[in-house]
C-alpha cells in the first residue's frame, strides 16, 4: 500500500500534470466566478478533453477544476451578491457587506487561506482513510458490490431535492438507461430497436454532458434579458494580516471538520456543509450580532467547509465506488473513460490511479492558494460576460464534445435529448444527479446481481448469507423508509409528546 502511495506521488508531480494541475485551479476560478455555472457542469463538458490523457494527467485536470470552482464561487458571492456555485451561497451574508465597506479584497483573502486550509484538510484525511479502508473492501465480492450500488442509489435518490419519490424515480431512470445495449453477461441485445449505434449503450459522457450542461445553458440564456450586475472593485489588499489569520484559525479548523464529515454523507454537497458550518461560527461567536452585516468569521466557516467536502465525498467515492455528490459521479466517469469501473476494487486493483487522483486532490488546493492569490483580481472580470455569449460558449462546447466521444452526429443528437429532458427535470424539480448515479452503478448493480444469482444457483437468499450485505441493504432499506410521510408524522409526533412532558 506504502508503494502505492509512492507511486501516486510520483504520477503527479510530473512537469505535465503539475501544469495542468495549474491549468485546471485557474479555469476552475473562472468558471465558479461566473454566475449559473457550477463545478459539475464544466466537469461534465471538460470531460472528453480526457480522453487522449492518461488516467493520471486527466484526474489530476479534473480534480484541480472541482477544488478551483469551489472557492471561484466565493468571487461573485463576494462582489456581486450572486453565489456563482450553490456552495458559495452562505458566503455572500458576510461577503457581499464586506464588499460594500471596501474591504472585498480582504473578504476574497480571507475565502483563498480558508479554502486552502479546508482543502488540505481534506485531502490529508483522504490519504489517511484510504489504506485503512483499503482492507476492510478485500473482503467484497458479487453479493456485496450488488449491495453497495443498492445502498448507493437509494441513499441519493433519498437525500436528492424534492420528495423522496422524485429522487429514486430519477435514480431508477438511470439503472433504466444503463441497460440499454448488449447484456454484459449473455450479449443479447436490449431496447436497441435495431440502431446500431444502441448495441454498445448510452455512452456515460454523453448523458451527463447532457444532462448538466444544456440545462445550465438554457436557464441562462432565459434569464438573459435580465440586468447586467457590475461586479465592485477590489481596492484593498488581498493577503490578510498574520494574525488575523491566527484569530480565524480555531474557526476554519471546525468548519474543514464539518465539511469533511458532511461530505462523507452521499447526497450531501458543500452548499449543506457551507450553512452548517455557518452557523456553528455563529454558535461558537461572542459577538453574534455582527454576523449579516460584514464580519470574517462568515466568511471563513463556508469556505473553509465547502473545499473540505472535495475530500470528504471522494472517500465515499474511492472505497465504495458510491459517488459522495454530483461532481464525485464525474471523476468516476473520468476512469470509466479509461476503463476503470467504479467499485471496491478501485484501491486494490487500480491502485497507482486511485493515489493519483487523492494527491491531485492535495496539489490542487496548494495551486489553489498560488493560482487564487494571483489571478482573483483577473477573475472580477469574468463576473461581466453577458449570460447569452455564456449559454452559446456552453452549447458549442457541448456538441463539439459530445461528436468527439466516436466522431457520430448520433452522439450529438442523443446529447441534445438529455439535454432537453434534463432542462424538463430541472423545471418539474426532479434533480438529474440521482439519474447519473444510477448509469453509473447500474452496471455494476446488473453484473453483480447476476454474478451472485449464479453463485446462489438462482436463489434470493444467497444475499441473507453476507453479514456485510445484510447491514448494508438494512442501511438502504431504512435510507427510503425515513424519508416517507410515515416517518416524518411519527417524528412529529414523538417530538410533539417530547415537548409536551
Amino acid at each position: 500500500m506504502d508503494n502505492l502511495v509512492l507511486v501516486g506521488l510520483t504520477n503527479v508531480i510530473s512537469f505535465t500534470n503539475i501544469a495542468l494541475i495549474l491549468g485546471g485551479t485557474l479555469l476552475g476560478l473562472f468558471v465558479g466566478a461566473m454566475p449559473g455555472l457550477s463545478a459539475t457542469m464544466a466537469l461534465a463538458l471538460l470531460l472528453p478533453l480526457t480522453f487522449g490523457m492518461d488516467p493520471a494527467s486527466g484526474l489530476s485536470m479534473l480534480a484541480s477544476l472541482y477544488v478551483g470552482a469551489s472557492y471561484g464561487g466565493s468571487i461573485a458571492a463576494i462582489l456581486l451578491r450572486t453565489p456563482g456555485t450553490p456552495s458559495a451561497a452562505a458566503t455572500v451574508l458576510d461577503g457581499y457587506p464586506l464588499s460594500q465597506q471596501g474591504q472585498a479584497g480582504k473578504a476574497l483573502g480571507i475565502s483563498i487561506f480558508a479554502s486552502f486550509i479546508g482543502g488540505l484538510m481534506s485531502g490529508i484525511a483522504l490519504l489517511t482513510a484510504a489504506p485503512l479502508l483499503g482492507v476492510l473492501v478485500l473482503k467484497f465480492g458479487p453479493i456485496e458490490l450488488f449491495a453497495i450500488a443498492v445502498l448507493g442509489i437509494t441513499i441519493i435518490g433519498s437525500l436528492a431535492q424534492g420528495s423522496v419519490i422524485s429522487g429514486l424515480l430519477s435514480g431508477a431512470l438511470g439503472l433504466l438507461v444503463s441497460t440499454v445495449g448488449m447484456d454484459l453477461i449473455t450479449g443479447t441485445p436490449r431496447m436497441t430497436y435495431g440502431i446500431i449505434n444502441l448495441f454498445s449503450g448510452i455512452e456515460f459522457t454523453v448523458a451527463l454532458i447532457g444532462l448538466f450542461s444544456i440545462p445550465q445553458a438554457l436557464i441562462l440564456i432565459e434569464n438573459a434579458h435580465g440586468k447586467q450586475k457590475v461586479a465592485s472593485k477590489i481596492t484593498d489588499r488581498l493577503i490578510p494580516p498574520l494574525a488575523e489569520l491566527r484569530r480565524l484559525l480555531p474557526n476554519i479548523f471546525r468548519s474543514g471538520g464539518i465539511g469533511i464529515i458532511t461530505g462523507l454523507i452521499p447526497g450531501t454537497g458543500g452548499d449543506t456543509a457551507s450553512w452548517f458550518a455557518y452557523n456553528e461560527a455563529k454558535r461558537f461567536a461572542k459577538d453574534k450580532s455582527r454576523f449579516g452585516k460584514g464580519d470574517i468569521a462568515g466568511v471563513a466557516a463556508p469556505e473553509a467547509a465547502n473545499n473540505a467536502v472535495v475530500g470528504g465525498a471522494l472517500i465515499p467515492t474511492i472505497a465504495l465506488g458510491i459517488p459522495g455528490s454530483s461532481s464525485t459521479a464525474i471523476l468516476l466517469g473520468a476512469l470509466m473513460v479509461q476503463g476503470i469501473l467504479p467499485g471496491p476494487n478501485l484501491l486494490t486493483d487500480y491502485g497507482d490511479v486511485t493515489y493519483t487522483l487523492i494527491w491531485a486532490v492535495i496539489f490542487a488546493n496548494i495551486g489553489l492558494l498560488v493560482v487564487g492569490l494571483l489571478f482573483t483580481r483577473l477573475c472580477v472580470s469574468v463576473t461581466r460576460i453577458p449570460d447569452s455569449f455564456v449559454a452559446c460558449s456552453i452549447i458549442t462546447l457541448c456538441v463539439i464534445g459530445a461528436f468527439a466521444i466516436n466522431n457520430s452526429l448520433f452522439e450529438v443528437g442523443l446529447m441534445l435529448g438529455f439535454g432537453l429532458f434534463g432542462y424538463w427535470m430541472n423545471k418539474a424539480g426532479v434533480s438529474p444527479a440521482p439519474m447519473v448515479i444510477g448509469l453509473i452503478l447500474g452496471p455494476v448493480m446488473e453484473t453483480s446481481f447476476q454474478q451472485s444469482m449464479l453463485i446462489g444457483q438462482g436463489n434470493l437468499g444467497i444475499f441473507l448469507t453476507s453479514p456485510i450485505a445484510v447491514v448494508l441493504l438494512c442501511i438502504a432499506a431504512f435510507s427510503v423508509l425515513q424519508a416517507t410521510p410515515f416517518f416524518r408524522w411519527l417524528r412529529s409526533s414523538l417530538r410533539s409528546r417530547t415537548q409536551a412532558e
